[in-house]
């Protein structure tokens, strides 16, 4: 084996320890952030774990630890500040879900978590969850007052009304077949994105990021937001239920990229969105750009399967 050959053997050994570590932490973490199943009241504590701890890539939080040790920062607040992303992230799917919004019966391969439980349940599950997160917020180790505040504050924001509840209030009435690329990329924007921005701004707010790597990285998220979602419309129309790990074709009726633009230029449109992300890491000049391409990779996977 060639010494070139060994060298890139060495660093994807490298970058899966690194995910592979990363994940297992994440993991540990939002398995202790809420409370036992045991604990009452146990039916809303059980749809709580059903919903957050059941299996997913941990994107949100793996791009707050990432983008947080590039800059500098490695500790577990990045990790606590990454599982906040996901609690909300939980909430919002079973919110989606619901028989009012997208009426969903599957999510990561198991019931929704109005399905598995009921509706009530599931409402007050992502009330709790979202209630919570804010409490992790207040509570980081190691974290002065004035950074926990800048958080909770991008926390709201990004839940609120001007991000990710608009984003589902417009994605309920989006049926205009007439909407421009401009104004889905704006939907998008807020019901997707809203979330990235929080964890990958929430790192640059825990490392004391620099002005100038702080709109590079504001630029990534924003451009992974769009990619995420353009993927997952790709998905709601030639994936199976089981191959998307959730309830497909939510989509049918809705303005999309994909609905408006036809497939083949929808995917070359996804492939600049990702482009423009890795480029915008580049211009951070984050110390471990390689793992956050490796982790953009992996979630984007299916593109080259």
């Amino acid at each position: 084996m060639s010494v070139e050959n060994l060298k890139t053997m060495s660093l994807r050994q490298s970058l899966e320890k690194d995910l592979s570590g990363a994940r297992a932490a994440i993991e540990t973490r939002l398995f202790s952030i809420v409370p036992s199943a045991q604990t009452w009241p146990a039916r809303l504590h059980e749809a709580q774990r059903h919903a957050l701890l059941s299996p997913g890539k941990r994107f949100r939080p793996l791009l707050c630890v990432f983008v947080a040790k590039g800059i500098g920062f490695e500790g577990e607040a990045a990790i606590d500040v990454g599982c906040v992303a996901e609690m909300v992230h939980a909430a919002s799917l079973i919110l989606d879900d619901l028989p009012c919004m997208d009426d969903a019966a599957l999510r990561r391969n198991q019931p929704t978590t109005h399905i598995a439980f009921d509706e009530s349940t599931a409402i007050l599950t992502a009330t709790a969850l979202l209630n919570r997160a804010f409490g992790v917020l207040s509570r980081l180790k190691n974290v002065d007052a004035e950074k926990r505040i800048e958080l909770v504050d991008l926390l709201s924001y990004a839940v609120g009304s001007k991000g990710l509840i608009a984003g589902q209030i417009a994605d309920l009435a989006n049926s205009d077949a007439n909407a421009s690329v401009a104004e889905i990329e704006r939907l998008n924007t807020l019901k997707t994105g809203a979330l990235f921005d929080f964890s990958v701004e929430g790192a640059s707010v825990l490392a004391g990021a620099e002005s100038a790597q702080r709109a590079a990285l504001k630029d990534f998220s924003y451009h992974l937001g769009l990619a995420f979602q353009l993927m997952d419309d790709v998905k709601d129309t030639v994936m199976t239920d089981k191959e998307a790990e959730k309830s497909v074709g939510r989509d049918v009726g809705k303005a999309t990229i994909l609905a408006l633009t036809g497939s083949e230029a929808a995917m070359e449109r996804l492939g600049a969105y990702i482009d423009s992300a890795k480029a915008a890491i580049a211009r951070a000049k984050l110390s471990n750009d390689l793992t956050l391409n490796a982790v953009l990779d992996a979630q984007f996977s299916f593109l080259t399967s």
